[in-house]
């Protein structure tokens, strides 16, 4: 019988695609991810279909669409897991294990992982987080927000409190590394999940100072999306700085130059996952996947945060990396989903993907360029007056807003950084996307997107909450929302 492949999936939070190196960036140092870019293949244009932390990733876990389980945003699952993936793949003789950050509902639930070696964002009791256990055995017990000062401080900048090797980001790296030496002689899937760069953006000495202010590009915008003219265009992202004005050029890029030192941070821990793999003697029979849950706005388009289908947001690096069975160093173009990742490894693992995923193996379009995988992506987030609704394909992006039945499309090749909404100019073409909506929606009985046989609508001035315009947080006040992410 053939030795079946170790599985490792990498995921960080909030990691925008553009920052890495692999994926054009010339400013940010991520040479250990793009080493495994160089060692696998890299998909451009893949895609969080719910971009928020939660949805995402019970999307990967299930294979399913992240609102058949009742997510739309971070909120409690409406309905059971059936096939996990952890549990799917242990099944076919793998030991599995979960580590660093997997914020699953409810929290601590297994779903087929032997073992859990928690870092959580913001753990519910101490003794369900062994990496608040490993900081008290450190003597940093004392501190109340290990991963970065959050309330009014949520996206201002900030240096840890702790030493590099005793961050999160080391901890997630050290544990994996070690979870693979004592399980080298048997196969093994490891989810290893770094919370950074997510905010706070808190890098470590000497990561705060690694890119200097010159050096950080402006955010992507222009002046007419400052103050937008119709409220549903407002809402294009409900995470977004109402106070933005009140913030500096040298603001900015510091927030810019902190969120580009936490992501160097985390490509060290990825650079020694990948050296403990070589040394053991394993890295050309593991299949690695990395990837992230949700892109960040940075101030593009004068938004923050996730939760929008601009590509910052809802574009995310996709890196498949196998050298004894997949080719190395190319790149490849066809759409992709989270869920993906759920078909690829439940297929290299030896076991059959549920009929009910919506997840396609990646392994065939990995090794053939010319292998289809999906024409087309629906993909939502939100509730009520601020859900949005996302079809791509091809060249273009069409978004659908509830609040006022706002449309907007983009021709991505000409328009890449989505500045110029043509809807306007191609009235047939949205009508024909919000019927290919409706219908795929009504496939999946899918009410909450629709009013009839119409896509849901909420009219921009009769529904706006009294008194929302004002609570809206002004910098430096928080800009995350009542769930915490």
């Amino acid at each position: 019988m053939a030795k079946k492949p170790n599985l490792l999936l990498i995921m960080c939070d909030q990691l925008r695609f553009d920052v890495l190196g692999c994926y054009g960036n010339p400013l940010v140092k991520t040479p250990n991810i793009d080493r495994l870019a160089q060692r696998g293949i890299c998909f451009d244009q893949a895609y969080s279909q719910t971009p928020v932390c939660v949805p995402a990733r019970h999307g990967l876990i299930s294979g399913l669409n992240p609102f058949e389980l009742g997510l739309l945003k971070n909120e409690n699952l409406a309905k059971e897991i059936d096939h996990p993936l952890p549990e799917l793949i242990r099944k076919q003789g793998y030991f599995t294990c979960a580590v660093g950050k997997m914020h699953f509902q409810p929290e601590r639930k297994h779903y087929g992982f032997d073992r859990m070696l928690l870092s959580e964002e913001i753990p519910a009791h101490f003794a369900d987080d062994e990496y608040l256990q490993f900081l008290s055995e450190q003597g940093y017990g004392h501190l109340t927000e290990p991963h970065g000062k959050r309330s009014e401080l949520y996206y201002v900048p900030q240096i840890s409190e702790l030493p590099e090797h005793l961050h999160t980001t080391a901890w997630t790296g050290d544990t994996t590394c070690r979870v693979i030496r004592q399980n080298q002689n048997r196969p093994f899937f490891i989810f290893s999940s770094f919370i950074k760069p997510h905010p706070p953006f808190d890098p470590c000495v000497p990561y705060d100072t690694m890119y200097a202010l010159e050096q950080v590009p402006l955010p992507v915008r222009k002046e007419f999306e400052r103050t937008p003219d119709d409220y549903a265009i407002d809402v294009m992202n409900d995470y977004k700085v109402n106070g933005i004005d009140s913030l500096t050029l040298e603001d900015e890029l510091k927030m810019r130059a902190y969120y580009y030192g936490s992501v160097s941070q985390v490509d060290k821990q990825i650079g020694r996952i990948l050296d403990t793999l070589e040394s053991c003697g394993l890295i050309d029979d593991t299949l690695i996947v990395f990837t992230s849950d949700h892109g960040e706005m940075l101030g593009d388009h004068y938004s923050y945060g996730k939760r929008t289908f601009y590509e910052a947001s809802a574009k995310v690096p996709l890196i498949v990396s196998w050298p004894a069975s997949v080719p190395q160093g190319e790149r490849r173009e066809q759409l992709a989903l989270l869920q993906d990742i759920y078909a690829s490894f439940i297929t290299a693992s030896g076991g059959i993907v549920p009929e009910a995923s919506s997840g396609l193996n990646l392994l065939a379009a990995a090794s053939d360029p010319d292998q289809p995988l999906r024409d087309r992506i629906f993909a939502e987030v939100g509730r009520g007056r601020v859900m949005k609704m996302m079809l791509r394909w091809g060249n273009y992006k069409f978004i659908y807003h509830t609040n006022g039945g706002k449309m907007n499309l983009f021709n991505m090749e000409n328009d890449p950084e989505e500045f110029t909404d043509i809807s306007a100019e191609h009235p047939e073409l949205c009508l024909q996307c919000r019927e290919a909506m409706a219908q795929y929606y009504q496939s999946y009985g899918f009410t909450e997107a629709l009013n009839g046989n119409q896509l849901v609508s909420y009219d921009a001035q009769r529904h706006v909450p009294q008194g929302y315009l004002d609570q809206r947080p002004k910098w430096p006040g928080t800009v995350v929302t009542a769930d915490g992410n």
